[in-house]
């Protein structure tokens, strides 16, 4: 008998350890984990006269939240000096899906979020589809165009790193099957991306990131569709996980607007990212030397107006820049 429960204590100890290490947890620094997230360019009556108006739609926030996190804006315009000011403040950067140009305060914090992991902090980064297509750039590759993958959800086809990935490595068995399945809860929503022929041709972008899958767009184009950095917490992917659970516009006459898989399995697989990248900026030991600084950074001190049915809701304002 008490052989029998030391062998069942030890199995559930394991299973509790794979687990543990599947979500990407080490040594926690922090419970309130802050996130970095790039504003865009928008023009928007709401910013009145400013000639910095910028915006971040609000399920970004939200995915981040949903698992702990706070999220602070780093302004498009950002400059060098300004974005390394923030750095040692966040615990991990979310860059979202859009359509403007990489900035260039993404380089400085991409090369920042480099030196940090090389020497031995854990600082995560994340990239949604446009965030993706950054990474990509930022990582020495160019971007292709011409994808007919709007507004559709498509299969990942799993690469064989996939299974061992970090990334996916925590993901329930059949949520990891619904992603490669005709029914994918992966939506897409971009033009421009990357094909694996050409991903595999640029050497840098080659040695930085692993390919973990692909999906073919309407006219059976394919394009790489997830990746993971081999020796950094870097993760991208073309397609929107945060759209499952908050981005709920309809027209006019109540339809949805988008084609956004809402299903509950769709729901958890956002959530198991959320709860994935938020886990990995919980090591970061970076912190808010000021607490009336980081009080004002918080995005809950910027205005967020209703933007359907595009995005439900967005933050913006000409003034993320105000609080650097």
């Amino acid at each position: 008998g008490r052989a029998f429960l030391a062998l069942m204590a030890a199995a559930w100890v394991a299973v509790a350890l794979a687990g543990w290490v599947a979500v990407g947890v080490g040594a926690v620094a922090t419970e309130r984990p802050v996130i970095g997230v790039f504003a865009q360019p928008k023009t928007s009556d709401y910013c009145g006269n400013s000639t910095s108006c910028q915006y971040i739609a609000a399920s970004y926030i939200k995915f981040v939240e949903s698992h702990g996190g706070r999220a602070v804006p780093i302004d498009y315009y950002a400059t060098d000096d300004e974005v390394e000011a923030l750095f040692g403040s966040v615990n991990g950067m979310l860059i979202p899906g859009g359509g403007s140009a990489v900035s260039s305060g993404a380089y400085k914090a991409y090369a920042l979020a480099k030196e940090a992991n090389d020497a031995g902090e854990t600082f995560p980064i994340l990239g949604i589809c446009m965030g993706f297509e950054w990474l990509l750039q930022l990582a020495g590759g160019a971007l292709d165009t011409g994808f007919d993958s709007e507004n559709v959800s498509l299969p990942l086809n799993m690469t064989e790193a996939a299974a061992t990935s970090r990334f996916f490595s925590g993901l329930d068995s059949s949520l990891y099957e619904l992603l490669q399945s005709p029914e994918s809860t992966a939506f897409n929503n971009h033009m421009a991306g990357i094909t694996p022929e050409h991903f595999d041709g640029y050497t840098d972008l080659a040695d930085t990131f692993t390919v973990l899958s692909t999906s073919a767009d309407r006219n059976g184009v394919e394009f790489v569709s997830t990746m993971e950095a081999k020796d950094y917490p870097f993760y991208g992917t073309q397609w929107h996980p945060e759209k499952n659970v908050w981005e709920l516009g309809e027209t006019a006459t109540g339809l949805p607007y988008e084609n956004i898989p809402h299903t509950a399995d769709a729901i958890d697989i956002t959530l198991y990212i959320s709860k994935f990248f938020m886990a990995q900026a919980r090591e970061s030991t970076h912190s808010f030397a000021d607490p009336a600084k980081e009080q004002s950074s918080i995005m809950w001190q910027f205005p967020v107006y209703f933007t359907g049915p595009e995005f439900v809701q967005s933050y913006i304002t000409g003034d993320f820049g105000l609080y650097l």
